[in-house]
């Protein structure tokens, strides 16, 4: 029988700051904390299967070993990152990065030179009509001025794809050759620490909403917000974040963190996750909204190939997409609950532990739920009918997720759907 969950004092957890990520748990933390005190031993090995920018994977660190999982490379880079231990030699990375982004610049096209020079010359006298007309004439795939097959003599791929969109000209010139330093490192944890840096710093510059990228925002509609992004360096914003993988306040530890990049049902046929992970805690999305949507920058910049641009009837996607974008079947409503309820039989099958997260609108009779691919109930149902009622208990809170489709934040319950399985 489950028993009542024994509530631990409230402490200080463990984060790293990396993005404005929908469903984020950083705001969380105490309350999953709290829960699962009662059925995770110290030193056990936790899956968290659905890792996002793992802040939960990471507040666990140092008391636990990690698995973590995502489907989409991005967030494997980020918990490849924070699960890492013991960074050292910042002064020499540093020195390094800077000799290869000034190598990278000194090979940039002179048309972008010579615009990055204007755009600079604009943004300091405000002369936002000036901006954006020259952000009309600059050299894109997307207005057909740039063949994306065409021969790179330098890293190039988000100045000639998205400056004047969603960064701009500095910026994009400043990923490339940022991204051209980080190459230098593969091989290596640096790797995935450099790579998490330059996410922290896109997202710091990036003109769409909220710091997510799905689309860039209209600059005559935004143009304050477009001058205040545009004076940000992204080279600054890069190396402060990385400075802080070498800081006292980073969690390192000796355990054998693991870190996976695969649909998760691939990743339960692995029979390491079987043999080995004592406890899952799990976080789906909760909407169809494909998170390859809101941080596909993340991927390209990852990947660094100058892929095909997405056409939907006709024209050019209007978040300026690529293809081959990872389209969860968690993200669709039609298979979701199918899909998830094969995690929920496997940890019981495997005698595991389990705790879902899952939010869901406090009145249903007011609070629109048609994007949400899983109904709350039908979540509970599933738990309770592979580990029987008197092995589930389900906690809620009040909560506000941000809305990104209006300013205001929109009420929820914040579920902790908890299943003993051995």
């Amino acid at each position: 029988m489950l028993k009542s969950i024994k509530v631990s004092a409230v402490k200080s957890l463990d984060t790293f700051s990396v993005l404005n990520y929908q469903g984020s748990k950083k705001a969380l933390l105490n309350f999953i904390h709290k829960n699962i005190s009662g059925i995770i031993d110290e030193n056990s090995t936790i899956l968290d299967i659905f890792s996002g920018t793992c802040s939960v994977g990471y507040s666990l660190k140092s008391t636990n070993r990690i698995f973590a999982n995502d489907s989409e490379y991005y967030s494997f880079i980020i918990a490849k990152a924070l699960l890492s231990s013991n960074y050292i030699g910042f002064s020499d990375i540093v020195n390094k990065i800077e000799y290869f982004y000034l190598k990278n610049i000194s090979k940039q096209r002179e048309i972008y030179s010579e615009l990055n020079k204007q755009e600079y010359l604009l943004i300091a006298s405000q002369n936002i009509q000036g901006l954006i007309e020259l952000y009309q004439i600059l050299p894109t795939i997307w207005n057909g001025k740039v063949d994306f097959l065409e021969q790179h003599k330098c890293y190039e791929l988000f100045t000639t794809y998205y400056s004047g969109t969603y960064f701009g000209i500095a910026q994009s010139i400043d990923i490339d050759s940022i991204r051209f330093a980080i190459e230098e490192f593969r091989g290596t944890n640096i790797f995935y620490a450099l790579l998490t840096s330059l996410f922290y710093a896109m997202k710091e510059c990036v003109f769409s909403k909220d710091g997510h990228m799905a689309q860039p925002l209209d600059p005559l509609k935004n143009s304050r917000k477009l001058l205040v992004l545009r004076q940000k360096n992204i080279f600054k914003l890069f190396i402060d974040k990385f400075s802080e993988f070498f800081n006292e306040s980073f969690i390192n530890s000796t355990k054998d963190n693991r870190i996976f990049n695969l649909d998760f049902e691939d990743l339960i046929k692995q029979p390491v996750i079987a043999q080995e992970v004592d406890f899952i805690y799990a976080d789906p999305p909760y909407t169809d909204m494909q998170y390859s949507r809101y941080y596909h920058l993340l991927n390209v910049v990852s990947a660094y190939n100058y892929l095909k641009p997405s056409i939907n009837n006709g024209n050019y996607t209007k978040g300026l997409y690529v293809e081959g974008r990872y389209q969860s079947k968690l993200s669709k409503k039609s298979s979701c609950l199918q899909e998830f309820s094969k995690l929920i039989k496997f940890t019981q099958e495997t005698r595991k532990n389990i705790a879902i997260s899952f939010a869901y609108p406090i009145d249903i009779d007011k609070q629109k739920t048609d994007r949400y691919v899983m109904d709350i109930n039908g979540i509970i149902n599933s738990c309770k009918n592979e580990f029987k009622s008197k092995n589930v208990k389900v906690i809620s809170q009040n909560y506000q997720h941000s809305n990104n489709r209006n300013s205001e934040q929109k009420k929820v319950l914040e579920y902790l759907i908890i299943c003993k399985g051995k």
